[in-house]
């Protein structure tokens, strides 16, 4: 079969030009992807490169060792605006305990409120600065409460105020005011507590509903 191939290629001018051009083909195109190969390599090695000489040029600055005790002393400050609990239980309570206290002080009527435990926790996750994008670290709870009060303009600002001024961190995660068929506040509040190793022996606070 190889032979008669090759008889016809010898006997078949036509035949010899379409193999030369098959044959081109492929030689074209494997210089086109070899083309393409250095290329993209190229441009991977000018990236690093420029990575490194970035890094160089930022560990060359003396002012990074003066940044060190303020960003520690940031992180500490940061930490100490997180809430304090050794479980979830405990945690609610004390979330659900502080809101009453200030909807007592802002003169809030009517009030309701409900206190969960958000579960978006990642074994492996160490980072604080998870918390900016939805993510909880693991050494976090996040708690949510969900309010309901009648409105009053300064018993609201009063209230939001106090979540403002509060030493511990209150992230406000929606606040809609209606007016039909009453007027009416609906919030949703998060807090971040730090897990605490529990006391033994003690058991978590019950919450009691409102």
């Amino acid at each position: 079969m190889l032979a008669n191939f090759l008889n016809q290629l010898r006997d078949n001018p036509r035949l010899r030009w379409g193999v030369a051009m098959i044959a081109g083909i492929f030689w074209l195109y494997a210089i086109l992807l070899l083309q393409e190969t250095v290329q993209e390599q190229t441009l991977q090695h000018h990236a690093a490169t420029q990575t490194i000489a970035r890094l160089r040029a930022q560990l060359a600055q003396p002012e990074w060792l003066s940044r060190v005790v303020p960003a520690k002393t940031m992180a500490v400050q940061l930490e100490g605006r997180l809430w304090q609990a050794p479980t979830t239980g405990l945690a609610q309570a004390a979330f659900q305990d502080w809101l009453n206290a200030a909807m007592l002080r802002a003169g809030v009527s009517r009030q309701q409120i409900t206190v969960t435990v958000i579960d978006e926790a990642v074994p492996n996750a160490l980072n604080r600065s998870q918390v900016a994008d939805g993510t909880t670290p693991a050494n976090l709870w996040k708690i949510k409460a969900k309010l309901g009060f009648d409105y009053s303009a300064p018993i609201l600002l009063e209230f939001l105020n106090q979540i403002e001024s509060h030493e511990k961190q209150i992230i406000v995660g929606a606040f809609t005011v209606r007016k039909e068929p009453m007027s009416h506040v609906e919030m949703e509040l998060y807090g971040y507590f730090q897990k605490q190793a529990a006391p033994a022996g003690k058991a978590d606070k019950e919450l009691v509903p409102l």
